[in-house]
This record gives structure tokens, sequence and C-alpha cells, in this order.
């Protein structure tokens, strides 16, 4: 059985911040919004970082 909420460390959780910040976010490390992609969290549209509907309710749970 997989974790329906993968462990984010406290950085990349930061960096999920960030990327909820829109046009607002400061840059980020690459492994993070890789990772933040991988785990459907965030997608990346002509070089910009968005936060998917997974992204937005993990921001609503915390870390």
């Amino acid at each position: 059985m997989t974790d329906a909420h993968p462990a984010l460390s406290a950085e990349e959780f930061t960096s999920l911040i960030e990327v909820g910040k829109g046009e607002a976010q400061q840059e980020i490390p690459q492994l993070h919004w890789e990772r933040l992609v991988g785990l459907g969290y965030a997608v990346r549209r002509l070089g910009e970082l968005g936060l998917t509907a997974s992204g937005l309710r993990r921001l609503a749970l915390g870390e």
C-alpha cells in the first residue's frame, strides 16, 4: 500500500508554499520542483510552476 501523502521535508514544504504564491514566488531548488512535479503537487507550464489540485490539498493539510 502506498502512502496517500508522501513525506515532504520541511524545505520541500516551504518550496510548495512558494509555488502557491503564484507570480510572487521566489526561486526554489531544482530538486524540490522536480519532486513536487513528480508527486503531482505542481505542474510546470511555459517555465512557470503552478499548484495542482493535489498541491492545493497538500497545502491545506499542512506539513
